[in-house]
């Protein structure tokens, strides 16, 4: 493992990110090394980021380093092919999150040529390079033994924030579908920003109240709203940065 070097002023930064191409890319600007800033989607910059170089020819071969107070980075880089990445450690709510960064180039770099490549915290969105990925954290619905609902995906979810979100933001309440039996989204939303939500649901056929429960513990309540937030990265927990929830139609 190599110790992180990092630049000296942000001017320097800005010069190099300014060499580079559409794709983060700038052949030459700082041969041998790989260099960035780690930004959240408000633009802000992030310190201490876990940036890493990954070798294409071994995962084990791996260099580290991480960000300064104004969100820069800058690792030195040998010959060969490599690839970068970076994670973010949070804690919310008591809960600790591992969560992966965005890259703007996600590309095989060679260390002789260096590469530029800045990172984004995302709260949601398809992960770079891996199909059916997202940066938000997963719901899975499952079903109350007594109901008799058929057609999940009729079901409509309205998920409304009542605290920050784990970058410190706010959004309004958003209503969302499941997918159709026999989809990769049927009972589950891959892709929630990761929050403290109350959360209500509607049969929209019928118009009917469904009520809901946390189903990793805890009482369906009168009104049928339940309130709930995302289990984080425990090293026991079977579903990472997952919530499930379970419904019926009678309280």
């Amino acid at each position: 493992m190599k110790k992180t070097i990092f630049l000296l002023t942000l001017p320097l930064f800005l010069f190099v990110a300014g060499c580079k191409t559409q794709n983060g890319y700038a052949p030459g600007s700082d041969a041998g090394y790989a260099v960035g800033k780690v930004l959240d989607m408000r633009g802000n910059p992030i310190p201490d980021a876990v940036i890493s170089a990954t070798s294409t020819l071994s995962d084990h071969k791996r260099l580290v380093g991480t960000t300064d107070t104004n969100g820069n980075y800058r690792i030195k880089i040998p010959a060969g092919a490599w690839k970068m990445s970076a994670e973010l450690e949070r804690i919310y709510h008591g809960r600790r999150f591992q969560l992966m960064l965005h890259p703007d180039h996600p590309e095989v770099f060679t260390g002789q040529d260096g590469v530029v490549c800045n990172f984004e915290w995302r709260l949601y969105g398809p992960k770079a390079n891996q199909p059916n990925q997202y940066y938000g954290g997963e719901v899975k619905i499952t079903q109350n033994e007594s109901s008799q609902i058929t057609d999940i995906e009729n079901i409509a979810f309205t998920f409304t924030p009542i605290s920050p979100r784990i970058d410190g933001s706010t959004a309004q309440p958003e209503t969302v579908h499941c997918g159709p039996r026999g989809t990769d989204e049927f009972a589950r939303f891959p892709d929630i920003p990761i929050g403290q939500y109350k959360i209500t649901a509607l049969y929209q056929p019928s118009g009917q109240r469904i009520y809901l429960r946390n189903n990793t513990g805890g009482a369906y309540s009168t009104d049928g709203s339940v309130v709930a937030e995302f289990n984080g990265t425990a090293p026991a927990s079977s579903r990472i940065n997952g919530m499930i929830l379970e419904f019926k139609e009678q309280n």
